[in-house]
């Protein structure tokens, strides 16, 4: 209904896409951003409000550098073929807009096609295989990018770790009562401390940092069409960084969501076979691979423990702590 978009919005809209709406449905809220399919006289679209990431009120120049930069991203993957969603222009050539209704002022959004497409299917290992490959030539075809525009902001490694920190302090107090804690977490804040001392001393050698990278490659954010990739979604956290961060967070949290446990040993294999066929890594990233998949391990497990104690989330969230605790071991 078209009850679930502001009456700004709407006017916005159709203001600066002249656009008819006829419905209007919900998909999903996350920490950048809400998100809702539209059925209009041009078909269906994919419509993305835009929100700080840190303190959930529109986003700040530096957040509108950030979505111009992800926004030339995306536009260079679609113009190179890939499955990736074309968005719209407005009226003045824009791929973004602003909503100035007295309602939503400041409220910054984009249009896309909408592409249709089936979810992961956790017992298809063709499309696993076809996942990393795809990311495989994803990073290959982002050396080729090359914009005047950058995300302001700290390097992707820093703000990993200083977001580590927050919640682990956020966390271990709050832990600390629970009557079933996750006895892992007091070790925690010493080995993260561990892996920003190797990834520095990496920096500092022959260690490849020039990538462009998705940011948030997971089964979550691709569409299948039997067993090839129909679509990749979400880039608004494509950023410069070292491939690795994109590599081990999708050898660990790959199938996030969609089951309770993590990838097998042989479907990380899988996965990491068919990215290497495409996009090969060099002697130092194989030997840093296990600090980032621990790295990656970290970053997900304290955000999961961070809703299920601060955003109501527990019964939902329960499943994949436990889950991803109990096969840590065979991670690494």
């Amino acid at each position: 209904m078209l009850s679930d978009l502001a009456t700004a919005i709407q006017a916005s809209i159709r203001r600066n896409y002249n656009l008819s709406l006829t419905s209007t449905t919900p998909i999903g809220t996350g920490a950048m951003s809400t998100t809702m399919r539209l059925a209009t006289n041009r078909g269906a679209l994919f419509l993305k409000i835009y929100r700080s990431a840190r303190d959930r009120r529109p986003p700040t120049q530096p957040d509108l550098q950030r979505i111009t930069f992800t926004h030339a991203v995306q536009n260079f993957l679609h113009q190179e073929g890939f499955p990736v969603p074309c968005l719209l222009l407005n009226r003045r050539g824009e791929t973004f807009s602003v909503c100035d209704g007295p309602l939503e002022t400041g409220t910054v959004y984009a249009l896309s096609e909408f592409i249709e497409g089936s979810d992961y299917d956790v017992t298809n290992l063709d499309q696993l295989r076809a996942a990393g490959e795809m990311l495989g030539r994803l990073h290959y075809q982002l050396r080729q990018f090359q914009s005047e525009s950058q995300p302001a902001g700290a390097p992707l490694e820093a703000e990993h770790f200083t977001q580590l920190k927050t919640r682990l302090s956020h966390l271990q107090p709050v832990v600390e009562r629970d009557p079933v804690p996750p006895t892992q977490i007091d070790s925690w804040a010493h080995e993260i401390e561990m892996l920003r001392d190797t990834i520095r001393t990496a920096h500092n050698t022959e260690y490849e940092q020039e990538w462009l990278i998705h940011g948030d490659y997971r089964a979550q954010n691709l569409k299948f069409d039997g067993d090839s990739v129909r679509a990749i979604l979400d880039l608004d956290t494509a950023c410069p960084a070292s491939r690795l961060y994109d590599l081990g967070y999708a050898l660990i949290f790959f199938p996030a969501v969609y089951q309770d446990t993590p990838l097998t040993q042989n479907q990380r294999s899988i996965f990491l076979r068919a990215y290497e066929r495409i996009c090969p890594l060099s002697e130092t990233e194989r030997g840093l691979l296990p600090t980032h998949l621990r790295l990656a391990f970290l970053r997900g497990l304290t955000l999961w423990l961070d809703l299920y104690y601060f955003a109501g989330m527990s019964e939902r969230i329960r499943p994949w702590v436990q889950g991803y605790l109990q096969h840590a071991q065979s991670l690494f």
